[in-house]
């Protein structure tokens, strides 16, 4: 959560920026709370202005979290990029395992936003095309990793190969976080179903755990690629 408190951000308030601040208070305020807890009325507290303020600059709470959700996608492809960064002569190979890691470590840092993300949805008609592209931009980094990829290895890197790869990289990362937040693999391994390796309490065998997943998804992407045909 921000270091200022609600008081001191009201001191710094000034007209004509209320909807920005709006938004990263209720960013602010998902670093530790969750999104039930949220409330137009909490963000007026909050920052220091009247609910009537408030609702000048949205209809309601589903128009709020739209915007939060544009703004978590920014942030989202934001972080997957800077771990590319780090990393500037990577392999195509290498970038899809750092963007595997980044993705389930923002779930960890950003768990309540990462929720807000990807476990609630508004009604269709809602949802507005910047939320739409900003949710796409973090994907398609991931694609151009993987066509990089392919490239590399003298594989077909053409839209449906390219496409249908990155969906299962996709699927296995976000599945897996999943999996981590839910605590179902921490509850498969106290029924002593899995190894205390799978274990969020050994943190370095977990670790080696995901690099073996994301190495297997990885090995087969390259294994399946000639066979990818729409």
């Amino acid at each position: 959560m921000s270091s200022n408190t609600p008081t001191e951000r009201k001191s710094t308030y000034h007209h004509g920026n209320l909807r920005e601040s709006l938004l990263a208070e209720a960013l602010a305020f998902l670093e530790s709370e969750s999104l039930e807890g949220l409330s137009l009325r909490t963000l007026a507290k909050r920052v220091g202005v009247s609910p009537t303020a408030v609702y000048s600059h949205f209809a309601d709470k589903v128009e709020l979290i739209i915007d939060v959700r544009t703004r978590g996608f920014t942030m989202l492809s934001e972080y997957l990029s800077a771990a590319l960064a780090r990393e500037p002569d990577a392999s195509g190979e290498r970038r899809v395992y750092l963007l595997g890691i980044a993705y389930m470590h923002f779930a960890q840092e950003k768990s309540n936003l990462f929720d807000t993300l990807f476990s609630w949805t508004p009604d269709f008609e809602r949802i507005k095309p910047e939320c739409i592209e900003a949710g796409v931009d973090s994907v398609e980094i991931l694609r151009e990793a993987i066509i990089d990829m392919l490239h590399e290895n003298g594989l077909p890197a053409t839209d449906y190969p390219a496409s249908v790869s990155s969906l299962s990289s996709w699927s296995l990362i976000h599945g897996l976080t999943m999996l981590v937040k839910t605590g179902s693999i921490e509850g498969a391994v106290f029924c002593g179903h899995w190894s205390s390796d799978f274990s969020e309490q050994s943190p370095e065998t977990q670790q080696r755990v995901f690099d073996h997943l994301l190495t297997i998804e990885i090995e087969g992407i390259k294994a399946a690629a000639h066979k990818l045909t729409p």
